[in-house]
């Protein structure tokens, strides 16, 4: 079974080193930032709809709310958010997406 890991960077994302984190095996990162953020957040919660995945918000306050909004992980944007990442995408099991 191939596993998604939907990533949200949510607004000025600072300690996340993006070509290391797509690196990593099944990682969806998306960016997200300007006037239609709940646009764009549907947008990239749309790709890999029917799939196997997790799903986790990085960023500040704004992506701590949106996070709390859709009923998903947030990861503060912080030097350890690379190791967070990597236990969140280690210990949370994946759901399989349907609408």
């Amino acid at each position: 079974m191939r596993v998604h890991h939907t990533t949200v960077c949510i607004g000025t994302v600072s300690n996340l080193a993006r070509e290391k984190l797509k690196a990593q095996p099944g990682v969806d990162l998306h960016r997200i930032d300007g006037h239609d953020i709940a646009d764009q957040i549907d947008m990239a919660l749309l790709d890999h709809l029917h799939c196997w995945r997790t799903v986790v918000f990085v960023g500040g306050d704004e992506a701590r709310r949106e996070a709390q909004a859709y009923g998903v992980a947030w990861i503060e944007d912080t030097p350890a958010v690379h190791d967070q990442l990597m236990e969140f995408w280690r210990t949370t099991s994946p759901v399989c997406d349907s609408p």
